[in-house]
């Protein structure tokens, strides 16, 4: 049975670290970022088809798709949705042969009620530099600068809104990644007429056939 209350305040305990760290974050070195995992998941009756799509920066084409599906055991409640999609996102990260540089998760980062949505859980529990996109807003203060719509939550600035495609897209900053390197590889995987930064919309799409497939 899923307890609420612990796994908050296991976020709170985890957050601060994460927290402490934001400071000393060295900027990501984007010559050293060839291969990006994105996570994404379907779902249908009582399963999450969860997949990942390892997308090469270089040649901009896929280089391995893995997928799992697995019996859902947590609600969905705002604010925990870690809980519910990391056991099959864990599940296939570890059935990868090619290990990524960084991880893009459908879900908020720091722009989260205790600074530990899906995207810095995922990142802190594998140990890479993660980033969260997603398609609402969940928590913070949206500040306007400089033409920039900004996400500001526990103290600091967390997140930026972009619009691209006629909607808008939350990035945050998951862990051991900078705001500013964040957006900008966002921005770099952005293509037109996708809602979704290119590896976020292959992995959506790819969740939507393993749905159809298998996890029926």
């Amino acid at each position: 049975m899923f307890n609420a209350e612990k796994a908050a305040k296991l976020q709170n305990l985890l957050s601060r670290r994460v927290l402490e760290e934001l400071d000393h974050t060295p900027p990501l070195d984007f010559n050293k970022i060839k291969y990006i995992a994105a996570f994404d998941s379907s779902y249908t009756g009582g399963k999450q088809c969860a997949v990942a799509i390892v997308y090469d920066l270089g040649s901009r084409m896929i280089a391995e798709k893995k997928h799992c599906a697995v019996r859902v055991n947590v609600p969905y409640i705002p604010g925990f949705l870690a809980f519910r999609e990391i056991p099959g996102y864990m599940r296939i990260y570890e059935k990868l042969s090619i290990k990524p540089d960084l991880i893009l998760i459908d879900g908020h980062g720091l722009a989260h009620p205790r600074a530990f949505g899906i995207a810095t859980h995922f990142g802190l529990v594998v140990g890479k530099p993660s980033i969260g996109v997603a398609k609402h807003h969940l928590y913070g203060e949206i500040i306007e600068n400089n033409h920039r719509r900004l996400i500001s939550a526990h103290g600091v600035i967390v997140g930026e809104i972009l619009e691209h495609s006629n909607s808008e897209l939350y990035v945050s900053i998951g862990y051991k990644v900078r705001l500013e390197d964040a957006v900008k590889l966002i921005k770099n995987l952005l293509v037109e007429n996708k809602k979704l930064p290119i590896p976020l919309q292959l992995a959506d799409e790819y969740s939507k056939i393993i749905k159809n497939k298998y996890c029926k």
